[in-house]
């Protein structure tokens, strides 16, 4: 009985670290900044979007404009990812996955990533926040 006593303990003392570790990178993604602002194109780029960033009750928001065709994408709900340094919010749209990727050491870039359901990535570009630059009042809602 003592022997089966002890193997229970073993396996709650081996398994208590490893709850623990799931808690606490939870809780530091949890915790990620997030890059709130409008971002375009960098200059000597060809102004192709205008994507907006920003969040509200713990919910984040993407809305990206395309200043070619004028074509609208507004997404709610992000999964946040990465790291302190580097934190990454994913959008799902049907398929599709929207990316966002920045440095906490380079809060005015950003990097915009779009992959389809292939899992090909069909955009990869650099954007960089110029407040002032547009200043639309309508940019933060959907």
């Amino acid at each position: 009985m003592q022997i089966r006593g002890i193997a229970i303990a073993l396996v709650l003392a081996f398994s208590l670290p490893i709850v623990t570790d799931i808690a606490v990178q939870s809780q530091a993604v949890a915790n990620l900044a997030f890059p709130e602002g409008e971002y375009f194109n960098v200059q000597g780029q060809p102004r192709n979007w205008h994507l907006t960033l920003w969040q509200v009750q713990g919910k984040y928001y993407y809305k990206n404009l395309n200043l070619k065709t004028g074509k609208k994408v507004c997404l709610v709900g992000a999964i946040a990812s990465g790291t302190q340094a580097r934190p990454v919010f994913t959008w799902t749209n049907g398929k599709y996955k929207y990316r966002v990727a920045w440095q906490t050491v380079q809060p005015d870039l950003v990097r915009l990533q779009v992959i389809n359901p292939s899992e090909q990535m069909i955009l990869n570009e650099l954007l960089i926040r110029q407040p002032g630059e547009f200043e639309d009042p309508n940019a933060t809602k959907c």
